[in-house]
């Protein structure tokens, strides 16, 4: 059985209503007329909400007789005469006593002997799989004229029906299980003053539908019960609605009367996401509960309406169709009662406001809607205005005026995202090349705005697509050495408009963190002028172009390192990494020897293999042996400790001369220990005279943990960081004073300076 506080957590509302039929007082009226008396009988169909509810085969009689007690002891047997339709006739031949009448029923009895009170006390028992559904009546007979008269005799159902009614507006639903509990199984004949039953009665249970064949729509007439007095009774249900399965165990009310119409009602109302399980009873007569007229479901008011340009009214009056732009509207709604406005679904991004009217209520309300932008790649929306009507307790899926809300036909792809109400997209770090790619209808452009002051960082590259739409790609681009890439919010503003006249602008803001290194160009390869330090993917760590001191004294690198402080040269020379960390090894005094501080000799991962951008910050990465070659690759030893010349083996696009300047820094130390000879070179070619030279300069590699970074009786013997997936590199091995370049990719172990390149950008500015 399930337990019945699951109940109270469910999205659904499934209630029990109850409309009583036709009235259960014995109707009689006296007419008098010529000839012989006799007795008019008829009975009328189930009612619902005061109106007829047959279904087939209910209102069938099978059998049909008239039983006359007088003085309390049953004087005679009739058979009344069928005359057509719903009507039944029966001669009498006395007017005295009282007359029961009973269809489809024949409980037994013996004329002159059967007394009133005990016929009153009848039990009816109902067969194993089914009530029989019998009506009766009653008239006084006593009193009458002798003389021709007319007696009507309403009969009324002894039985009451249930009626199975599945609200849920949208969506699929399976009654997998549907049971009646506890049904009493034995009633009396006649109704009392109380609705009663039989002591000790029995009872059982009812199975509606089981998995194997569930209830999908509206079941009317699913069972038949006695009247009873049964508090007992109630009723289970699983049902699955839209893939999710909810479950119901429900008493009913404890009275159940003859004559009545129970609805068990599933419902799923379309404003409350978690309900209870109610029951409740529509009364009789005046007291029965209202319902809606649903023939008459609101409708849209165009004429007193303010409806934006674009929109549409359908065409039976029930919704509205809306442009994808912003709007800003009123909407008029028409309908018999009045309404109030439900919670609008958060997920349209609509706000709907009533609209205060004048004086009494005549059968139009007004709404103030506003609806967002939607931008490309959002997708068309249907929502619903759903309203309940005053004084009415349900929602009704008829009372809803739907609108429909056109999608950008402009689209987008790439990194670029933009939401209903989130027209700005902050990338929050330094990003370059291609953002992304809007596609627009032929009849728009896509244009770019900066604020005042603002440098020219997007570029807008049209690309052809099919015929009847044009493309864009949005480049973000990059500056070199700019003085302002200090890592400050760069934003732009993408305009899409009409082509014709630079009407209907939606506007979409793009931003970035606008970062930078000091860089040099030597064939075609944009050099970063400094070796990484500390956290080598992090901008904030490395020297930037806003604030490159080089600039500042207004030197080369090779001028600013060959005469700047040996505190601020060693705080730019002494890093060097391992691995694929990032986190640079500082050059510290280690018991009197010069080592990298966290030197780790069973470091497994090479640097050279890595990706080129693992280790850099964003928008550069580690030159490959290619890049390198451009510089190193000479067709001799390249002597670096001389100044002097080298060839290229490779020349670069006909360029091969080299030119070669160094020099030494002896007054550096770290703690107690001098550094001496540390050695700077700068390398440039002659064809290209414009552009700062390359210096490099750097801690020799770690490689052992004894020897620190001295080796050869120097400093000097420097192993670059290369993007190499074969692990090859170079470096700068031999003594102090025979330096050269030798293709080398060193041990995964060993620690190597990094000198990043800006990566390929389509666009410089």
């Amino acid at each position: 059985m399930f337990m019945k506080t699951r109940l109270y957590i469910i999205g659904l509302l499934c209630s029990l209503l109850f409309i009583s039929s036709c009235s259960d007082r014995w109707e009689q009226e006296e007419t008098v007329s010529s000839g012989t008396a006799e007795l008019c009988i008829s009975r009328s169909s189930f009612q619902v909400v005061g109106k007829p509810s047959p279904l087939s085969g209910e209102d069938e009689i099978t059998s049909f007789r008239a039983y006359r007690f007088e003085e309390g002891v049953l004087q005679k047997v009739y058979e009344p005469l069928s005359v057509g339709g719903d009507d039944y006739r029966l001669p009498l031949d006395r007017l005295s006593g009282t007359l029961y009448v009973i269809a489809n029923e024949e409980p037994a009895c013996e004329e002159g002997t059967t007394k009133e009170t005990d016929w009153l006390q009848t039990v009816l028992t109902a067969d194993r799989h089914r009530i029989s559904n019998y009506f009766t009546g009653k008239a006084d007979l006593s009193g009458k004229m002798e003389k021709a008269v007319s007696i009507p005799l309403a009969l009324t159902r002894g039985v009451a029906r249930f009626d199975f009614r599945i609200e849920v507006p949208e969506g699929t639903v399976s009654v997998k299980r549907f049971a009646v509990k506890q049904v009493a199984r034995q009633a009396y004949l006649f109704p009392g003053d109380a609705v009663r039953s039989p002591e000790g009665t029995a009872k059982e249970d009812c199975i509606i539908s089981t998995p194997d064949a569930p209830l999908t729509r509206d079941s009317l007439g699913i069972l038949y019960v006695y009247e009873q007095a049964n508090p007992d009774l109630s009723v289970s249900l699983e049902a699955e609605i839209n893939g999710k399965v909810y479950a119901f165990e429900q008493p009913l009310p404890s009275d159940i009367r003859r004559n009545t119409v129970y609805a068990i009602v599933l419902r799923k109302d379309v404003l409350q996401v978690d309900a209870q399980l109610t029951v409740e009873a529509w009364g009789e007569g005046d007291s029965t509960a209202a319902y809606p007229d649903l023939t008459a479901p609101p409708q849209v008011d165009a004429a007193a309406s303010e409806l934006p340009a674009g929109s549409e009214v359908t065409a039976g009056k029930d919704g509205v169709n809306l442009p994808y732009g912003p709007v800003e509207m009123v909407l008029a709604v028409a309908c018999d009662d009045e309404l109030e406005l439900l919670p609008v679904d958060a997920s349209a991004s609509l706000e709907v406001e009533p609209l205060a009217g004048q004086g009494l209520f005549e059968g139009r309300q007004r709404f103030r809607i506003r609806k967002p932008l939607f931008p490309p790649e959002q997708p068309p929306v249907e929502t619903a205005l759903r309203f309940r009507r005053k004084g009415m307790q349900y929602v009704y899926p008829e009372d809803v005026i739907t609108l429909r809300l056109a999608g950008n036909p402009s689209r987008l792809s790439g990194k670029l995202q933009y939401a209903v109400g989130m027209y700005a997209f902050d990338f929050d770090r330094y990003i370059d090349n291609e953002l992304g790619v809007f596609t627009l209808p032929a009849e728009k452009e896509l244009t770019v705005e900066y604020e005042a002051g603002e440098d020219a960082w997007i570029k807008l590259d049209p690309v052809s697509v099919r015929s009847g739409e044009g493309a864009y790609r949005v480049l973000a681009g990059w500056r070199p050495n700019d003085v302002t890439a200090n890592g400050r919010r760069q934003s732009a503003t993408l305009v899409i408009r009409n082509r014709a006249d630079g009407s209907q602008r939606e506007e979409y803001t793009v931003s970035r963190r606008n970062y930078g290194l000091p860089v040099t160009w030597m064939h075609g390869i944009w050099w970063c002028k400094y070796n990484a330090r500390g956290d080598s993917r992090s901008f904030e760590d490395q020297v930037l172009s806003s604030d490159d001191p080089a600039r500042r004294a207004g030197q080369t690198v090779f001028e600013y390192l060959g005469a700047c402080p040996p505190e601020a040269f060693f705080d730019l020379w002494k890093w060097a990494y391992q691995g694929d960390s990032g986190t640079g090894l500082q050059v510290i005094d280690k018991n009197g020897t010069a080592a990298l501080d966290g030197y780790n000799h069973q470091v497994s991962v090479h640097i050279n293999r890595l990706p080129a951008d693992a280790l850099a910050p964003e928008g550069y990465e580690l030159p490959s042996m290619e890049d390198f070659n451009r510089i190193f690759d000479a067709t001799d030893y390249v002597w670096v400790m001389w100044n002097g010349t080298h060839t290229l083996r490779t020349p670069w696009e006909g360029h091969s001369q080299v030119k070669r300047l160094q020099k030494r820094r002896n007054d550096v130390t770290v703690g107690n220990v001098a550094l001496p000879s540390l050695i700077l070179i700068e390398m440039w070619s002659p064809d290209f005279p414009e552009h700062e030279p390359v210096t490099w300069y750097g801690v020799a590699s770690q490689w052992n943990d004894s020897e620190g970074v001295f080796h050869n009786g120097h400093y000097n013997n420097i192993l670059f960081g290369v993007h190499s997936p074969e692990g090859t590199g170079w470096f700068i091995p031999g003594k102090n004073d025979a330096l050269y370049l030798h293709k080398n990719g060193g041990a995964a172990k060993d620690t190597r300076v990094l000198r990043f390149r800006k990566s390929e950008v389509e666009y410089v500015y």
